[in-house]
């Protein structure tokens, strides 16, 4: 936050957060002292004697002018010790923040900062479906495999088992082995005979020649179903290839940027955990008074 950069130096001189931590404490403990001395100020002085005694004893002594007139500076001392105090302690949280944010930073935060465009991470692309395959056929193709679909749906329908064709075929071959069938008893018997209308070579070529058309339609139609697995499946192993191939060029791209974006927060670490507390000329004398309370000197060095 560039807000937070009035507290600090970009020099060496100043103070680190554990000195300044250190000279909050020692103002807080000057302000306690102040505090004492004010709470125990009295205007008057008390003696006690016995009666008919001409001695007495000083139990509390009153406070003097001169302690009155001082009023006024130890209000002031205090007042610029807590000012310290505020600013010192409010340097430290903005320093903490700064090192939060730093140690927090995105790695979209480092491209736009840097002026680098992050690719989008790749996505598995929709590979080629049989709708699609038979979308891209020419009028004539797709035509053509309509028309050896029907085909082969109505010629396998009549020869086929139950169709009506064979079922027509296998009833002439049984009538031609038993021409004749009897119904009823006595004088009510029915006598049925069976007379081919057809020639029964005919009926055989013609099964066959459609069995034939059935096979080279189904042929045909097979090929064209091949050539649709065939191309769908080529598509779907080049989507997921490619997207294979992207991906590890995408996260061997992300990999080193993500590189790079934790060197610079190691950098900006090191260079935030460097920053040395300012003192206002403001606050100057207060601070001089407060490090010289103590017998031992105030280190600028961290912790």
């Amino acid at each position: 936050m560039k807000k937070d950069m009035i507290f600090f130096s970009p020099e060496v001189e100043g103070l680190t957060s554990t000195s300044a931590n250190h000279i909050a404490n020692m103002a807080k403990e000057m302000i306690r002292n102040l505090d004492t001395s004010l709470a125990n100020m009295v205007f008057y002085s008390t003696e006690v004697s016995l009666i008919g005694s001409e001695k007495s004893n000083v139990l509390r002594q009153g406070n003097t002018d001169k302690d009155v007139t001082a009023v006024a500076d130890m209000l002031h001392r205090t007042a610029r010790a807590k000012s310290l105090i505020a600013w010192l302690r409010e340097a430290i949280k903005a320093k903490e923040r700064l090192l939060k944010e730093a140690e927090s930073l995105t790695l979209d935060d480092y491209a736009r900062e840097k002026g680098i465009t992050l690719e989008k991470e790749p996505q598995l692309e929709t590979a080629l479906t049989e709708d699609d395959y038979y979308a891209s056929l020419s009028l004539d193709e797709r035509n053509r495999y309509y028309e050896l679909e029907t085909l082969a749906a109505v010629i396998g329908e009549e020869i086929h088992p139950d169709g009506h064709f064979a079922d027509a075929r296998k009833e002439l071959d049984e009538r031609n082995s038993k021409p004749h069938d009897v119904k009823g008893d006595g004088r009510d018997t029915l006598i049925y005979t069976y007379t081919p209308t057809v020639s029964g070579t005919v009926v055989e070529e013609t099964y066959f020649a459609l069995q034939k058309q059935y096979r080279e339609a189904q042929a045909r139609l097979n090929s064209i179903k091949y050539d649709c697995r065939k191309a769908v499946l080529e598509s779907e192993v080049k989507v997921k290839t490619d997207y294979a191939e992207a991906m590890k060029k995408y996260t061997s791209s992300r990999q080193l940027l993500e590189a790079e974006l934790a060197k610079d927060i190691r950098k900006r670490v090191k260079e935030i955990s460097a920053y040395r507390i300012l003192i206002p000329d403001s606050l100057r004398g207060i601070f001089d008074e407060v490090s010289h309370l103590g017998k031992d000197n105030v280190s600028d060095k961290e912790a």
